[in-house]
């Protein structure tokens, strides 16, 4: 029993988690398309979300444990993805190289493509023209973050575009020292750019689950363990998680107090792998507060204030896959800070027997909901 209850709860776990394990290797493989500093506004809302996540359920009552009592559960948690944080203004490069073969011009019978460079008229043989930001596309466009809209966006040239060497200068076709600058093109049907687009997340996001175990200790103290072994699925990648914290009973020196109280401190880690171990993601998170509830029969309520932090780091990533536009494209590596400084948590316990259902919604920057079930025994 005791065997297939652990079978059952790796599952669980793996099956939950899998979301967050192809989430953050998409979200490298999408940013390798895009500069450093766009990628920072691409990832920020996915990376801060799952900061917030880390640091919730740590609770569902202010009664602590007896010595030895103990509970085993899973805990579900999701911040909310609002409509603000699926867009993001990219100022695209200031200029762009294409083929020249897509412009579909070639010279005249016995004319040469030359460059102007000063004064003089250089032959020009480069397979490729520049064409710049302005005349040739727009400046700017709105694109989707990581946890907007899946569909991607499609950058196309204009008309009237004028273009230039990979050298930023004018090209003219001539022969014999007579030299004429090349006419303006339509590149409407031509494709610039290609944003990559998101994950398509809903209003709940991608939820995070979090397996954690309490023991009770003398002194009036828990323990809390969140723990999850090196797990890997398919080819997504390998995720590991660990944590520890402590709590403590207050009202056990306030006489007749008509309510429980408890203080607590978390710390976890997450990382993320590829299956050839390089590293994806790490997230570190901490959080310490004060927790009441009330024990009504089978229902228990409860609520409660944190201080919190969480840092998410993308690893530095090198583009290994068969786009070969993208063959050897670095993105350095970056670092978010969760959002949330701080929260208020409202909740409610449904306590049979030995098993416990809970759910809580936390008051935040990007408030979250959390679930959780498991077993229990005082």
């Amino acid at each position: 029993m005791k065997s297939y209850f652990r079978i059952t709860m790796a599952f669980i776990c793996v099956l939950t988690l899998v979301g967050s394990i192809a989430s953050a290797q998409d979200l490298q493989q999408q940013i390798s398309k895009l500069g450093s500093s766009a990628a920072v506004s691409y990832a920020s809302p996915f990376l801060t979300r799952l900061g917030n996540d880390l640091n919730s359920g740590t609770y569902y009552t202010a009664d602590l444990h007896d010595i030895l009592g103990f509970d085993i559960g899973l805990k579900f948690a999701t911040s909310k993805v609002s409509d603000v944080d699926k867009t993001y203004s990219l100022n695209l490069p200031a200029t762009i190289n294409i083929d020249k073969s897509s412009l579909g011009y070639a010279p005249p019978s016995g004319l040469s493509l030359y460059e102007k460079v000063g004064n003089n008229y250089v032959s020009y043989t480069n397979n490729q023209v520049q064409v710049k930001s302005g005349n040739a596309y727009a400046a700017s466009i709105t694109a989707p973050t990581v946890v907007g809209d899946k569909n991607t966006v499609i950058v196309k040239g204009r008309s009237g575009t004028t273009v230039y060497s990979v050298n930023g200068n004018p090209l003219y076709a001539g022969a014999g020292g007579v030299y004429t600058q090349l006419p303006n093109f339509d590149l409407s049907n031509n494709t610039l750019f290609i944003h990559p687009g998101g994950l398509g997340l809903g209003a709940l996001g991608v939820p995070s689950a979090m397996p954690q175990f309490n023991l009770g200790l003398p002194f009036g103290l828990e323990f809390m363990l969140r723990y999850l072994p090196t797990t890997s699925y398919q080819d997504y990648g390998k995720l590991n998680l660990m944590g520890f914290g402590l709590r403590y009973s207050i009202d056990q020196w306030i006489p007749l107090c008509p309510v429980d109280i408890a203080v607590h401190f978390m710390t976890q880690k997450l990382t993320v792998k590829s299956m050839s171990d390089q590293d994806i993601l790490t997230g570190k998170a901490t959080a310490y507060g004060i927790e009441v509830s009330k024990k009504l029969l089978i229902l228990t309520l409860y609520g409660g204030f944190q201080l919190e932090s969480s840092t998410l780091t993308l690893a530095d990533y090198t583009y290994a896959g068969s786009d070969p536009t993208l063959q050897g494209v670095t993105i350095n590596g970056f670092e978010v800070k969760g959002s949330d400084k701080s929260r208020f948590t409202v909740g409610a316990r449904l306590l049979l027997y030995v098993i416990n259902i809970h759910a809580d919604y936390s008051f935040a920057t990007y408030p979250v909901l959390t679930l959780g079930a498991g077993i229990t025994f005082r």
